[in-house]
């Protein structure tokens, strides 16, 4: 009875909320709508069912979830088994949701949007088969203007598997050993991504394409190609209007044509609009544009749209620095996994644009997103912020000799340079990562793979290069024009400073080391796994890559965030099925002291200083008083280390101590008579930041401030 109460107050609400929003759009000025499906009453079931896209199968007794969603993250608070290795559920499961449209749009094109489904998903909507899409990293739409029920209640039914499937990237050669259906990440399963019913006029804008060709001080030509849909029943006659306003929503340029388009046909429409003294997006002043388009008959606007750009170019070649507008940039770079703690991949939009924020807040300029494409909010704020960003397709680890394997890749790559093209922090599109390390396919085979992939890339983008990390064959490195190696020297080789044999010449994909949180050593000792010995490892690569910065586009940190991993050999990780390389834990918010390193060398405490004693996780290394090394982060000028609150100095210092002696304050050999450490960071001869640090096991009395 409850149930079906609920289920009724959802629709009630539904249609009010869609009837209220169409009273602000009169009919006779329709330039189309959308509305999100994520509350409403979705229901959900872990198992694959016979009959579930029928409207007359009972669900009573599945499970109640919203979207985003996934069944192995632990976001519904049942579903959580992520951490259980090998036996991770992939396979199978269902979602069924209900909802109503008024019959005011009856005569609209009506089509459901999935920002991403992982795996696969196949859509019934009131027990027709709507489609299918492979690939669970990128969005889909399905027209459903012919099926959809007004003023009735619609069931939308989905199907979703995040199987291991050898038609579908990513997929892992099952027999390679140590991994299971993954390689060193979690394949979540499920609607992980925003869901959306769009209701469009019968002739509407598809796609808006936006380049800038030229670029000067003086002038820039914005070139913008829109893609029309004529879904009347007659060839029509309309005006295409562009205008581009600046960031005060200003207009400062303009044009307009009027077309033809067939019925059924896309008709594509290229413009070139001169803009006048632009300003230029950059790292710094990440300004953007908007492109607002919009399509007339008669004088009356039918659709509109309104997408955002940059005007920016660059260069990125191995052997050379990046160049940004001109301007030479070291890429300090860092990889991200969309996982979290108790969400798997389900993140809102406000937790993406959260990540973001905190890796710029901690000095990157650059983001591999590892290793399929982000969520769209993710790219926006890397557009605001001022982010540089390297997307990928999900081709990782191994490849599939089967046909099917090849084209969903294909697919897969056109839906990411297409969905995310106007984007101007991407810089790079990547064909694959770790391929194909597995030998599941022939050298040759892989040529011909990757050749296809990266004719494919240019055919759709000439205006960004190529890019590939770490493959297997020499001959693959060769194919794409920014090769990515990684660089796991002093990790992986086993060798105890083996980190000190870095010397980059071109883009370096990852680097980095497991660091668990609690694992302490004394400094010198560097015992891996240790917070010194990963903190150690950074340091030494970050200044030789900044020692370097001419010679090589710049490098990217593996990783920042913990992450799940699902292969059988991480079982006896020091947190099972865990990747413990991030700089920050799996909740994306508790930092290790190696953050806190990538923050005083990459910010400016003119601006945000800070100042931290190494480390907050070790409070009972002193336990009475003893001589100690004492290691401080700071981006000031100079820091003062005092043994109490302002009174026992240990004396200024610079920034010249660490692996090469220019990342860390350190003090060797002070006698720490007491249970406080308190630092002052100086900056131009003023105290701008202090920091705390209290041994919480000191035998003498404790003092407090």
């Amino acid at each position: 009875m409850y149930v079906k109460l609920y289920r009724y107050i959802k629709i009630i609400f539904l249609v009010i909320f869609v009837t209220t929003f169409t009273k602000c759009t009169k009919d006779n000025n329709f330039t189309g709508l959308k509305f999100s499906i994520n509350k409403n009453n979705w229901r959900f079931k872990k198992q694959n069912v016979v009959d579930a896209m029928k409207p007359g199968y009972n669900d009573s007794n599945w499970l109640n979830v919203s979207i985003p969603h996934d069944w192995n993250g632990g976001i519904d608070g049942v579903n959580f088994d992520v951490f259980t290795g090998p036996n991770m559920y992939m396979g199978p499961a269902w979602y069924r949701v209900n909802f109503t449209l008024d019959k005011k749009y009856k005569n609209k094109q009506i089509q459901i949007k999935f920002e991403a489904a992982s795996l696969m998903a196949e859509v019934w909507l009131n027990g027709k088969f709507i489609g299918k899409h492979k690939g669970g990293y990128t969005a889909f739409t399905f027209n459903i203007t012919n099926n959809v029920l007004f003023d009735k209640e619609n069931l939308l039914a989905v199907k979703v598997s995040n199987k291991n499937d050898s038609t579908i990237a990513p997929w892992m050669y099952e027999p390679f050993g140590k991994f299971p259906n993954s390689s060193d990440y979690a394949i979540y399963g499920g609607i992980y991504r925003d869901v959306w019913i769009e209701i469009k006029n019968n002739i509407n804008i598809s796609q808006t394409f936006i380049s800038t060709p030229k670029i000067s001080a003086k002038e820039a030509i914005v070139k913008i190609k829109s893609i029309l849909k004529n879904k009347s029943n007659t060839e029509q006659t309309i005006v295409i209007k562009n205008t581009i306003l600046d960031k005060n929503k200003k207009i400062i340029a303009a044009s307009e044509v009027e077309q033809s388009i067939d019925i059924n046909k896309p008709e594509v429409i290229d413009k070139e609009i001169k803009v006048v003294n632009p300003t230029l997006w950059s790292i710094e002043n990440p300004y953007l544009y908007t492109v607002k388009t919009t399509i007339s008959i008669d004088g009356k606007i039918v659709d509109e749209t309104a997408n955002k750009f940059g005007i920016r170019n660059f260069n990125l070649e191995n052997g050379k620095a990046f160049t940004l507008n001109g301007k030479k940039i070291f890429l300090r770079g860092i990889n991200m996994h969309q996982d979290r703690e108790g969400f798997g991949y389900a993140l809102t939009d406000k937790q993406h644009v959260e990540d973001i924020k905190l890796i710029k807040e901690y000095g990157f300029n650059f983001l591999r997103h590892a290793h399929y494409p982000a969520d769209e909010a993710v790219l926006d704020a890397c557009d605001s912020l001022g982010i540089v960003v390297w997307l990928e397709i999900p081709v990782s680890t191994c490849i599939s000799e089967q046909p099917e394997f090849l084209e969903n890749a294909k697919s897969q790559l056109q839906e990411m340079i297409e969905q995310y093209f106007n984007h101007p922090s991407i810089i790079i599109w990547s064909l694959g990562n770790e391929s194909d390390r597995a030998k599941s396919s022939t050298e040759k085979y892989s040529n011909m793979f990757f050749n296809k992939l990266n004719q494919i890339a240019h055919q759709l983008d000439s205006t960004r290069p190529t890019g590939g990390c770490n493959f297997m064959y020499e001959s693959n490195q060769k194919i794409v024009d920014v090769y990515a190696p990684q660089d796991w020297s002093g990790w992986y080789d086993n060798v105890e400073h083996g980190y000190k044999t870095y010397k980059p010449t071109q883009i370096i994909g990852e680097y980095g080391a497991s660091i668990h949180l609690p694992n302490h050593n004394e400094y010198g000792k560097e015992k891996k796994w240790s917070q010194e010995y990963g903190a150690l490892l950074h340091e030494f690569k970050v200044s030789k890559g900044e020692a370097l910065s001419d010679s090589f586009p710049g490098h990217a940190a593996w990783v920042a965030f913990d992450f799940a991993s699902p292969r059988r050999d991480r079982g006896t990780n020091a947190i099972p099925y865990m990747n413990i390389k991030g700089l920050f834990l799996h909740d994306h918010k508790t930092p290790k002291d190696v953050a806190y390193f990538y923050k005083s060398f990459y910010t400016d405490g003119k601006v945000t200083p800070m100042v931290y004693i190494v480390s907050k996780t070790w409070k009972d290394r002193v336990k009475a008083p003893s001589k100690k090394t004492i290691w401080v982060y700071s981006n000031c000028d100079e820091v003062e280390l005092f043994n109490d609150y302002g009174k026992t100095s240990f004396g200024k210092r610079k920034r010249t101590a660490g692996p090469r002696g220019d990342t860390r304050f350190q003090w060797d050999n002070v006698l720490i008579n007491n249970n406080v450490l308190y630092a002052e960071g100086i900056v131009n001869n003023h105290i701008v930041a202090t920091d705390t640090l209290i041994f919480n096991s000191f035998s003498s009395k404790k003092i407090g401030k």
